[in-house]
């Protein structure tokens, strides 16, 4: 399954990318990607995510479709521009998924959405990424050499070793790193009151975030929170782990706001 085609004149259209028409669903889960990654990471969810459910797919500049525009190194700067493209899509119920990095993006976007937006999300999972308020996690990756930064894709897991080889993917994938790198290191806490949705964590049992770190979420949030954990490492969602993920997805999503 691919991503339907991007009308490049639209800026939602660049930003937020359906995986799969569904024009009559009732509901929208947004997905954010990784640092180094896109909007094909979650090419395969609508398959698995109930048929009321339409999954967007977000895609920053940089990359796939958007390989020509200039990459975004700032955290604020890319959640003010997402939001701006995504508004027009949240006059339906919504949730929001966002891993590594893209968790980070996702709870940008719904602590902005209550304040300036027609309505918060009905529930934000963020998955393998420590909460706020955890100690800086390696670094200056930005400015690491790309040696360095090979060895660390290899370590953490999730690319293929063919692709960790070959000099000309790499030449298109480290730059993209590491301007994700910048916006992963930009992070600030956004200002404003607690959310009020429930927050889902999600965290792979074999990763070097640890349970602490993902049990700072819950400080977010005056709603709900729950933690889980799955076999794996830090991109346990695309390995022995992907079923339950969406198991676990689906199982929220069929939770009703109270």
């Amino acid at each position: 399954m691919s991503l339907l085609p991007m009308n490049p004149t639209n800026s939602a259209d660049a930003w937020v990318r359906p995986v799969a028409a569904r024009p009559q669903a009732r509901r929208r889960l947004f997905c954010f990607h990784p640092a180094g990654s896109g909007a094909l990471l979650y090419r395969d969810w609508p398959a698995a995510i109930p048929a009321d459910v339409e999954v967007l797919a977000v895609q920053l500049p940089g990359r796939e479709a958007r390989l020509a525009e200039p990459h975004l190194t700032d955290y604020g700067q890319v959640v003010e521009q997402l939001f701006a493209a995504m508004r027009p899509l949240l006059d339906r119920p919504y949730a929001l998924f966002g891993h590594s990095m893209g968790a980070l993006i996702a709870y940008g976007i719904a602590m902005t959405a209550p304040r300036v937006g027609p309505q918060a999300p009905t529930r934000l999972t963020v998955s393998g990424c420590p909460g706020p308020g955890s100690a800086p996690r390696k670094p200056g990756r930005a400015r690491w050499s790309d040696a360095k930064l090979v060895e660390d894709m290899r370590e953490m897991g999730g690319t293929p070793e063919e692709v960790l080889q070959n000099a000309g993917l790499l030449e298109l994938i480290l730059p993209t790193l590491r301007a994700d790198y910048g916006v992963y290191e930009s992070f600030r806490p956004p200002a404003g009151p607690q959310l009020a949705c429930p927050v889902s964590v999600f965290g792979g049992q074999d990763d070097s975030v640890t349970v602490e770190e993902l049990e700072r979420w819950r400080d977010t949030t005056r709603a709900h929170t729950s933690v889980r954990l799955f076999p794996g490492g830090h991109f346990f969602l695309m390995g022995e782990s992907t079923q339950a993920v969406f198991d676990a997805v689906t199982a929220d999503l069929a939770v009703r706001p109270s």
